[in-house]
């Protein structure tokens, strides 16, 4: 269930991920990083984790296949690091849910020349 965020993601798999994601960060970044001594502490590894977990959130939908493998995937990290680093602990703040009638208003708000919202999100892999 972390097939989604081992890899960069690429503009064939979604167009306006970077549009979206300013910061990108896949498994294999991380262990490039790791691999030439980039990590000087856990917590900088950590937070790399994070921004994995946090750029998956921001650009898929509710209910996306992705976001159901980040919730199994951040929750085997968790419990690999209440294992394997004693005083070390792993929290990310979680995007709040927005209710359908919140998204309805967000979307009428917007421009009304601007484009219409992309509904693929979520059904390609994304980090």
């Amino acid at each position: 269930f972390s097939w989604p965020f081992r890899e960069p993601v690429t503009t064939e798999e979604a167009e306006d991920y970077f549009e979206v994601i300013s910061n990108p960060m896949d498994f294999q970044t991380m262990q490039s990083k790791c691999s030439c001594g980039s990590y000087r502490s856990v917590q900088e590894f950590l937070s790399d984790m994070k921004q994995v977990f946090s750029n998956a959130e921001r650009y898929n939908q509710n209910g996306s296949h992705v976001l159901s493998c980040l919730e199994k995937t951040e929750q085997c990290l968790i419990d690999m690091v209440h294992k394997h680093l004693p005083g070390h602990t792993y929290a990310r703040r979680k995007r709040k849910k927005l209710s359908a009638r919140c998204q309805g208003l967000e979307e009428q708000e917007g421009d009304s020349e601007s484009e219409p919202l992309d509904h693929s999100r979520g059904q390609k892999r994304k980090k």
